[in-house]
């Protein structure tokens, strides 16, 4: 009676460590690379490295303003505006990018986790998101320019009263002497 009581509790608690081990196990790297897949994590890094194209351009557009640019260093801008965009594809590449999310996937989640996220992207539902995914981050990066454009206008000012400020101290200093 005691050993069959014994190989019950034995039973038990192995099936007991088994459920605790499942629950908190790292996730594989094929099961996090089928959650990427279905996530469509790939065509979101390219999605966000056009946009990130553009916002490049803009910024380097903007950054000329009321500024005379002659042929020659419109060129020069050029050349500058495609080096960082070929240095942000470079170092935003799915070859870089992926093995870095496998290890924050890997060390952020269980396999239980993976499985269940899995599951809801290659649900209906998650299909959905994934697919509308870019355009509520498009109308996001939109909404955020607009609330860029008056912020560093703000800057500019704070900059500017700085500046004034700082003069102000010099002169003040330079009259002491």
């Amino acid at each position: 009676m005691k050993l069959r009581h014994t190989v019950t509790f034995s039973l038990l608690f192995s099936l007991l460590l088994s459920v605790a081990h499942a629950q908190t196990a790292k996730p594989t790297d094929a099961s996090i690379r089928e959650l990427l897949l279905a996530t469509q994590s790939k065509e979101l890094l390219q999605s966000v490295q056009s946009q990130t194209d553009n916002m490049t351009a803009t910024i380097m557009r903007d950054a000329a303003y009321g500024t005379k640019v002659d042929e020659e260093k419109q060129k020069a801008l050029d050349k500058f505006r495609d080096k960082i965009i070929a240095i942000q594809k470079e170092e935003l590449s799915w070859e870089k990018m992926e093995p870095m999310l496998i290890n924050i996937y890997a060390s952020s989640l269980t396999q239980e986790d993976v499985d269940g996220i899995t599951a809801f992207y290659k649900s209906p539902a998650g299909k959905a998101y994934v697919q509308k995914i870019p355009a509520i981050m498009q109308q996001t990066m939109n909404q955020m320019q607009a609330k860029l454009k008056p912020m560093a206008e703000k800057i500019k000012q704070a900059q500017k009263e700085l500046n004034e400020e700082f003069a102000s101290i010099d002169k003040k200093k330079k009259s002491l002497k």
